[in-house]
């Protein structure tokens, strides 16, 4: 696809401009040739100027790595891999967005930036716009174009805090004990992990002495019972539920909960794990 090339004036250029309308006026009143060649070089300069910004920002193509986990409703970090294709460097690209503008001074052959990207709902997306910007070589103009990237990526749904009653509620229903019965015991140490407000005698002094920082012993009164979470278990409409399940398997997972999920009368059984926790989120991401 042909790129769309745009200019905008910045102030500076804006002054310039008006400088050399001043100067053009002054040549026509007075016939002076000094102001004649002044003009002149004033607007070869301008030419030369936007010709040399063209180039720089020709040859470039772009690529988007994204972090393995991207959540609707906020910005994500991205690495940008730009690469240059001319026999010249490019000069001051940048990748203007409403976060930042992020700046890569010189191209030679590749470079990498991070930029961040926002995404208002959750879904697949095929590409992603960028947008490809230089205000080389003196900052009279900035020429920008946007480029469509392929991303082709899942965006997980923003999540919402969720109540746990309705879950508690539904293993009352089973005949198992609650979420909250589930509470950590003093039998067997099964691992260590930072502390997150548990009772102090749970405290591993020893670990936390040489780390620094408070870790717990992670013991269990029994072993964690497997939950389904579906979509009757929370309130609210659609959108609203389903942030509130993405919620919630990223808690239980994080505790170590196998966490399994039942749409309609498909069923995902049970598991943990990071990769297991992205298949629950892409499910609910996909959803329509």
């Amino acid at each position: 696809m042909k790129k769309k090339y745009r200019v905008k004036v910045n102030r500076v250029g804006i002054i310039f401009i008006g400088i050399t309308v001043f100067f053009g006026i002054a040549a026509v009143n007075t016939a002076n040739n000094l102001l004649y060649l002044v003009v002149s070089s004033m607007l070869s300069f301008m030419l030369t100027s936007g010709i040399l910004s063209l180039y720089n920002l020709r040859g470039l193509t772009i690529k988007l790595v994204p972090p393995a986990e991207v959540y609707a409703g906020r910005y994500e970090t991205f690495r940008l891999i730009v690469e240059n294709h001319k026999l010249l460097p490019s000069f001051l690209i940048s990748f203007p967005s409403k976060l930042k503008n992020e700046v890569v001074p010189v191209v030679f052959k590749r470079a990498e930036a991070g930029v961040e990207i926002y995404f208002e709902n959750r879904g697949f997306y095929e590409s992603v716009e960028i947008m490809v910007a230089t205000t080389f070589p003196v900052g009279l103009f900035e020429r920008y174009y946007t480029e469509k990237v392929p991303v082709n990526l899942i965006v997980f749904p923003k999540p919402i805090v969720a109540d746990l009653k309705a879950v508690d509620h539904q293993d009352a229903k089973k005949g198992q004990e609650s979420l909250h019965s589930l509470t950590r015991g003093y039998d067997e140490v099964h691992s260590i992990r930072e502390y997150r407000g548990e009772p102090v005698k749970l405290i591993h002094w020893k670990a936390s002495a040489k780390t620094g920082t408070l870790y717990v012993k992670d013991t269990y009164s029994q072993e964690k019972k497997p939950i389904i979470l579906s979509l009757d278990m929370v309130d609210g409409g659609l959108e609203e539920k389903i942030s509130k399940l993405s919620y919630l398997i990223i808690r239980f997972i994080r505790e170590g909960y196998p966490v399994g999920l039942k749409i309609g009368e498909s069923v995902i059984k049970p598991d943990t794990g990071n990769m297991h926790k992205r298949e629950l989120l892409s499910a609910l991401a996909l959803l329509k």
